[in-house]
């Protein structure tokens, strides 16, 4: 199976995506192929020794590369189900081209395959050491947070019952002679003033319930992972 260094030419290596691009795809090239075409020549090099580890007596099995390249255009393209994304590959021959897929296999061959780099920790191994060293020595500046419930079916470590709300505060100015009561620092305040490895060993590492406030205001409680 040829690299996607290959498939573009040598030349590719020496200029841009844009030189003479066009002239290797029989289909017109659109800004979303280029851009897979840039993520594959940086991803490519770090898992191109994936292994050819899903062989079975019989018919020869496929390569593991194109379906390799098929699981990232899943995610470079945004698309939900495997079966959408045998139709896209059917549908789109520069795909089907960049992929590395000649005929495409059945839905059960490609099924089967995507089964097997899910279950594969190479890939995630390889990718993530191609981050690690992209961000050594850096500090990341941004983090994303989403506090959407996740349904699981691991057993808490505590008891729904023994959840207690923040206590709130009263409102208004405090009476003539009393002193405000100090306000406590958030767990993810005091996350940025300890050190790394002590706000690391902070988070918690088993099921629990756990409760906050929703849309309306009102306490809702669910179980954090």
């Amino acid at each position: 199976m040829k690299s996607i260094s290959e498939v573009l030419g040598s030349l590719q290596l020496l200029f841009p995506l844009d030189f003479d691009l066009q002239e290797v795809f029989e289909s017109y090239l659109t800004t979303e192929h280029k851009g897979f075409l840039s993520l594959l020549r940086v991803i490519e090099p770090c898992v191109e020794s994936f292994p050819e580890g899903n062989q079975h007596i019989g018919r020869p099995s496929y390569s593991v590369l194109p379906f390799l390249r098929a699981a990232l255009a899943k995610r470079y393209f945004k698309i939900v189900a495997t079966s959408d994304l045998r139709l896209r590959l059917l549908s789109d021959v520069n795909l089907r081209q960049i992929c590395g897929f000649g005929k495409l296999p059945s839905a059960a061959s490609f099924s089967r395959y995507m089964r097997y780099l899910a279950d594969n920790a190479y890939l995630e191994e390889s990718l993530g050491k191609m981050v690690k060293d992209y961000y050594k020595d850096k500090s990341v500046d941004s983090v994303a947070r989403d506090s959407t419930a996740i349904s699981a079916r691991e057993k808490p470590v505590n008891k729904k019952k023994d959840v207690k709300a923040f206590p709130q505060r009263k409102r208004g100015r405090p009476k003539k002679g009393q002193e405000r009561e100090k306000k406590s620092l958030t767990v993810l305040e005091e996350q940025g003033i300890l050190p790394l490895h002590e706000a690391i060993g902070g988070l918690p590492s088993s099921c629990a319930w756990g409760c906050k406030k929703n849309s309306q205001g009102n306490l809702s409680y669910l179980k954090r992972l």
